[in-house]
This record gives C-alpha cells, structure tokens and sequence, in this order.
C-alpha cells in the first residue's frame, strides 16, 4: 500500500515538475521571422543618399513574449557590425553601396536570460549601375552539401566565370558557423587547399570580383569533418597506420551543440530548476532566479585504447560563484537512473568548487585551463587519474567493455548562485 502511495506521488510530481518547465519556456522570447531585405538577393530598395550610400529600411514579423528588438548587420567585407536596438519591427540603416551584408533580429524579453535568435540572412546593397555585367555566381563542387570529409588538408573546388571575360579572384570565406565571414584565401582559379580541424562543421561560400569590382556570390555549404589520419609507422608489407596524429577524440570539443553531447537535469525536485545550455558557441551552467538548487550533467562516451598516454583540458570561465561546485569525471558507469543523479564514478578527477569547509576554491572570478585554475586552489585529487597537467594513461580498470570512458562534466548549487554563469569550451582528449 505504502508503495503504491509513493508511486501515485510521484506520478503528480513529475506531472507538475513537467506543466512548470513548459511554463517557463513558454515565457522566452520566440524567433523573429525576417522579410525584408530578403535572403540571397541584390537589394535594390532603398533611398539613396550619395553615390557610396543608401538608407535600406530592414523589416521583420514580431515575435511572441518579446519586450525588444536587437538588430545585427555584418559588412562581410571586414566583419564590421552595426546593432540597432529598437521596440520597433523595422529600422532605417544607413549601408554602403555595392556591399554584401549579413543581418539577423535577436529577440529579447526583460528578466529572460535567452534571447530568440532569428535566422541570418544575406543580401547585396546594390552600388552604381554600370554598364559592366557582375560576375557568374560561383558554382560550389567539392566538397558537397553535408559531406563528411577526413580532416588535414583538403582541396576547395568550384566553378566561376565573368562575361566580360574579365580576370576575377574568388575570395573563399569559411568558419564553423553559419553565414561564414572569415577570408581564408583568394585563388583566380577554381580552387584552393586549405587545412581544416578534425570533428568540426564547416560553411564556406565563394565571392567572386571582376576586375570592375563587381561581385557576385555563391551558395553556402556545409560539409563535416572527421579525424585525421596519419601513419606514423607502418608494418612491414603493410601500408596500413598503427597510430593516428594527435586530433581531439572529444566530439563538438568547440560547443557548438552539433548534438555530440548528452545533457541531463539532476535531482528533478520542485525547488531545483535550471537554466543551462549552448549560447555561443560554449556551454553554461547558469542558475534561475528565486530557485535554491541548479544542478545538471553534461557528458559522452568516447573510446579510447589501454596503456596510452593522453590529455585532456577545457576552458573555463566565469565571474564568480556561491555555493556551487564544478566536476569532471572519467567514469565507466553510464549516466542513467538514479545513478546520474549522484555521478561519482571513479571518483573525481577534477574540480573546481566553491562549496563546503576546505573546499572554498573558485568562489571569485576564473578564466582559463581547468588546471590553470585548479593550480590557483583547486587542487586535483588525490586519488584523480590527472595528474596536475591534465595527463592520463587508462588501464582496463578504468575503461569499459567496450574500451571507452564516460567524460562526464556535472555542475550544480545548494542554495547559492553561478553569477553569470560557469562557461566551458575548448573540450579536448588528445593523444601525448
């Protein structure tokens, strides 16, 4: 009877911790829809004001739980930014003319801590007409639309061509995040090597310029990037590698939630609640406000080989915390059940806390290596597979079946605060 009790029990307090969650997403601000000016085309609406000038009245649709309106605009020439803050659903900007731009409305709604980021749309300020015709729009190639490629050096091709016949250079930008806007190279041909990372997403476009200064510009495409082979040594009438180049075994080590990492809430009670996430570009642990307890885990299972010698590291930073704590475990356990609330597995490896008697390291402001920071006061425990360079060699012990380990990165608060929040990026396993 007492069982059947806690069950229905439980069931009403699952049922309200879940009707409170979709409460408070329902309160974030919503994407803004873009309309005007619209994506991948030449603008030609706009008042102009000089020959190298022209005021484009940028306009969008409103977005649900939005108090105000942020508005981004790039020059994709040299990645200057313009930010118009407004109530309204438009603005009147001032351009260059005969300039490519991106531009993007970030919602906002005051007390939110996340905003609702709109799609990034691209567009070409018309200049001077001239008798002069653009060139082509590049055609890309190679590598395809969501290809996955080997990481090292791989060759950028596409198609481009001006009819005026005309010598052109093809401005390759490329990041790993959309719309590109970094310059990596600029080739009068139809291609270019170029040195990508491994376990990465990449967007690269082609601007072609003719001689008169038009431009024209290419689709985007994304292709992804996997690990880099090497043969460091080779058997003998073999030609088959026996070791790999020392390329990071983390997936999405970047933050950039391509969906590598696993994310839990911890200890579901009605007076825990969180607000965690990818934000660009890293991950936070952030608290919610009036909510005593904040506490989630981060992870995902890599493999890794027995007796090899490996390193690991992440960036932190933040502006200083209360009552909180932050781990990293490499654990053979999986994080599920009950299990994940209170993750321990093979101890833990590395801390950064600011919680209990002797423990009161990381309570002021931190920025840097993990263990950076844990050589300012954190010390690695004892009993940690680390040692205090982030080094660790596995043993059969310390792997499962399977040969892999749980990186499992948890943080949380009992009844204090993660300022503005603890930040990580740069997650990385490397072969010594």
């Amino acid at each position: 009877m007492k069982k059947n009790l806690f069950l229905v029990l439980l069931l009403i307090l699952s049922t309200f911790l879940s009707c409170s969650k979709d409460k408070i997403e329902d309160l974030n601000p919503i994407p803004a829809i873009l309309i005007f000016p619209e994506n991948n085309t030449d603008c030609n609406e706009g008042n102009i004001i000089s020959s190298t000038k022209s005021e484009v009245n940028f306009r969008w649709n409103s977005s649900d739980n939005t108090d105000s309106y942020s508005l981004i605009i790039t020059l994709i020439e040299d990645s200057s930014i313009q930010i118009i803050n407004t109530t309204s659903l438009q603005a009147n900007v001032l351009l260059e003319r005969g300039e490519a731009y991106n531009w993007q409305v970030i919602s906002q709604k005051n007390g939110s801590l996340i905003d609702g980021e709109s799609s990034v749309w691209s567009f070409y300020n018309s200049g001077v007409p001239q008798e002069n015709n653009i060139p082509f729009q590049a055609e890309l190639i190679s590598p395809e639309q969501d290809e996955n490629i080997s990481a090292g050096l791989i060759t950028l091709q596409w198609i481009s061509s001006d009819l005026n016949n005309e010598v052109i250079e093809n401005h390759i930008l490329m990041d790993d995040y959309y719309p590109p806007t970094s310059l990596r190279g600029v080739s009068t041909g139809d291609s270019l090597d170029i040195i990508i990372q491994p376990f990465n997403t990449y967007y690269w476009q082609v601007v072609t310029k003719d001689q008169s200064g038009s431009k024209s510009f290419s689709n985007i495409l994304s292709f992804n990037s996997g690990a880099a082979i090497e043969i460091n040594e080779v058997d003998s009438g073999s030609s088959t590698p026996t070791s790999v180049t020392n390329n990071n075994l983390i997936l999405d080590g970047n933050m950039d939630n391509t969906g590598a990492w696993n994310y839990r809430q911890l200890w579901t009670n009605s007076d825990n609640e969180v607000n965690h996430g990818f934000v660009d570009g890293e991950f936070v642990f952030r608290g919610v406000e009036g909510i005593k307890f904040s506490n989630a885990i981060l992870w995902q299972e890599v493999a890794v080989e027995e007796g090899v010698s490996y390193n690991f590291d992440v960036y932190l930073r933040s502006g200083g915390t209360s009552n909180s704590w932050f781990e990293i475990y490499f654990g053979t356990d999986p994080i599920e059940g009950a299990s994940g609330d209170e993750y321990i597995s093979n101890g833990a490896q590395v801390f950064v806390k600011s919680f209990g008697e002797g423990e009161n390291c990381g309570v002021n402001s931190f920025e840097g290596s993990v263990f950076e920071i844990a050589s300012a006061g954190c010390p690695i425990p004892t009993t940690s597979l680390l040692d205090v360079n982030g080094n660790v060699v596995f043993s059969n012990l310390n792997m499962t079946s399977d040969g892999t380990v749980f990186i499992a990165i948890k943080a949380g608060n009992y009844d204090g605060v993660f300022g503005s929040g603890i930040f990580i990026d740069n997650v990385s396993l490397t072969i010594n």
